[in-house]
């Protein structure tokens, strides 16, 4: 996703200008997200106000409305899509310069664009096929999956040199550390075989 710079003061007094015309903000309907628009002033210090458009205001919210702009600044925007809303919103951030004097927007839209492919059939009539959407599948790294025999045979030494070490204290106790060493091998490895199938 590309970010949005604005720049005011450029051309001339309270000018305002865009890097891009269309910023869209990827959602799915229950989601919220924040993203940053960077300011750059090239004139004096002063003050802008930020405003969304009614088909998307009550989906943004600016952490700044009136950020006053010395030379860049970068303002938080959150946005949040309802549950039981459309997959798309289109509006327009606008900006405000002069306290008033000059107004500009570029369009934001909120959600996922189905994107439209066209085929031509047999028959020379052109269908619209519509892409389904996947979840993209990552592949999860378990280190402990891939290290199953340096584990046990680790935890089988530990235990060995605790029953060798408790050797020396005496016959009663030996039984004892063996008890304990054999019950701690036992649950760990329990753990790592449950972790390993999950």
């Amino acid at each position: 996703m590309k970010l949005q710079t604005i720049h005011i003061n450029r051309r001339d007094i309270n000018s305002i200008e865009f890097d891009i015309k269309e910023l869209t903000i990827p959602l799915r309907p229950g989601d919220e997200t924040s993203f940053e628009i960077k300011v750059i002033n090239y004139g004096t210090p002063t003050h802008i106000y930020l405003s969304a458009t009614e088909d998307i205001k009550d989906k943004i919210t600016f952490l700044s409305h009136n950020p006053y702009v010395r030379y860049e600044e970068t303002i938080p925007i959150v946005a949040r899509l309802p549950r039981d809303g459309k997959a798309l919103y289109a509006g327009e951030i606008v900006v405000t310069t002069g306290y008033g004097a000059k107004k500009s927007g570029f369009v934001t839209k909120l959600g996922l664009e189905e994107e439209k492919h066209v085929m031509e059939s047999d028959s020379g009539l052109v269908k619209l096929k519509y892409p389904k959407v996947h979840k993209k599948v990552t592949n999860i790294d378990i280190t402990l999956a891939k290290r199953t025999m340096v584990i046990p045979a680790l935890l089988c030494f530990i235990a060995v040199f605790l029953i060798l070490a408790y050797m020396r204290v005496g016959a009663v106790q030996v039984g004892s550390a063996v008890m304990a060493s054999v019950l701690i091998v036992f649950v760990i490895l329990y753990g790592i075989i449950k972790l390993i199938k999950a």
